[in-house]
């Protein structure tokens, strides 16, 4: 069934029409809320990669559409030069080189953006990580602008600007089943310091770690490490982001324990830190260059006696960080990245191109959206 949009009254004053590539389903993808914000003001298409695509709108009638890769294809190649400058935002990390390249050489000419969002090596070694980084290093040449979320990523890709990670969170009341426990929001991965929480768990047996997250299955033993003799560690499952208001309202603090010294963590921009703080959680968080980049707002330890002391001095009132931090939103970092487009010269270029009198009709594809300026 094709995408039926033409009821719907086109915003002429729009100036950029958005694609969103992402690999991640949409009820864990960080990029969903971005994808949102920039629906408030602009065109913008949300399609999630994968054997066969999901398409979704924003405005009525832009339910979602799986589609089979022909026809998918079809549907992007339906969009023609218009009155809007079309942004190709690719945050699909490594996974898809060969349909992103073939969509770069074909669709209708625009903006391409690469979102260097982490190291995209990720925990690869050998000839696989060879192979992940001379990927990413094609798709940023092949990009008119890379954006980075941790500023530490610009020593992978200098040329690439700062766009940061945010929440859609604002603070939220404790509920009546509050917590005292400490808050670990995390997945058991590479980047999860097992030994640390092992070791604080045992010097502060007095304390309840809550771990909300999910695990990869090849670390089911490492969890279970972590599990085994400690009473004071529980684990609650996995968890969606429409789950975090809920979770967050119960805890006061929250731990993230992340490799430190690693090149795992050199990289990231822990949504984590985010979500807690605009929520209005203490953070606290093992030595990563993030942690320390917003040391302003979180407590940055270094071994578990001087966690669980920071642990114990937060519980009691005597040290908080948080109530100077500021929420950063969406709405914010999607100012900055319309900020970075109006400035690329492409993009000048291309608007400058664009007809006083945008077409009525698109030559709409068979799974296509109706009008060019729906």
């Amino acid at each position: 069934m094709p995408f039926d949009t033409k009821s719907i009254p086109p915003r002429r004053a729009e100036k950029f029409r958005f694609f969103i590539f992402t690999c991640r389903k949409a009820d864990s993808d960080f990029r969903l809320a971005l994808a949102e914000t920039l629906s408030e003001h602009h065109e913008v298409w949300y399609i999630w990669l994968k054997r066969r695509p999901v398409v979704t709108g924003f405005r009525a009638g832009d339910a979602p559409r799986e589609m089979p890769v022909g026809r998918f294809l079809k549907f992007m190649l339906g969009f023609r030069q218009d009155d809007k400058v079309n942004i190709y935002f690719n945050s699909t990390n490594t996974y898809f080189p060969g349909i992103m390249t073939f969509l770069r050489c074909f669709v209708t000419a625009g903006v391409w953006c690469m979102d260097m969002h982490d190291d995209l090596r990720y925990q690869n070694t050998g000839i696989k990580r060879l192979r992940e980084g001379a990927i990413a290093r094609l798709l940023d040449a092949c990009s008119h602008v890379t954006v980075n979320a941790a500023p530490s990523l610009a020593e992978l890709f200098p040329r690439s600007l700062h766009l940061g990670n945010a929440s859609h969170l604002r603070e939220i009341a404790r509920g009546d089943d509050a917590t005292g426990g400490v808050l670990i929001l995390a997945s058991i991965d590479e980047r999860f310091d097992t030994d640390f929480v092992i070791r604080l768990a045992e010097v502060r047996p007095d304390m309840q770690f809550h771990l909300h997250g999910w695990i990869r299955p090849d670390l089911t033993e490492r969890f279970r490490t972590l599990r085994e003799g400690h009473a004071n560690i529980h684990y609650h499952g996995g968890y969606t982001t429409a789950d975090l208001p809920a979770i967050l309202g119960r805890y006061s603090v929250t731990l993230a324990p992340y490799l430190a010294d690693s090149v795992m963590t050199r990289y990231i921009d822990p949504l984590r830190f985010y979500h807690c703080l605009n929520a209005g959680v203490e953070v606290v968080s093992t030595d990563i260059p993030q942690a320390r980049q917003m040391g302003r707002w979180i407590h940055v330890v270094r071994n578990p006696n001087e966690c669980g002391e920071t642990l114990d001095a937060i519980q009691a009132g005597k040290s908080s960080k948080q109530p100077g931090y500021t929420p950063i939103t969406w709405e914010q970092r999607a100012d900055r990245l319309l900020y970075i487009l109006r400035g690329l010269p492409r993009a000048k270029r291309l608007a400058a191109r664009r007809p006083e009198q945008p077409p009525v009709e698109m030559a709409a594809a068979e799974a296509g959206t109706g009008s060019a300026g729906d």
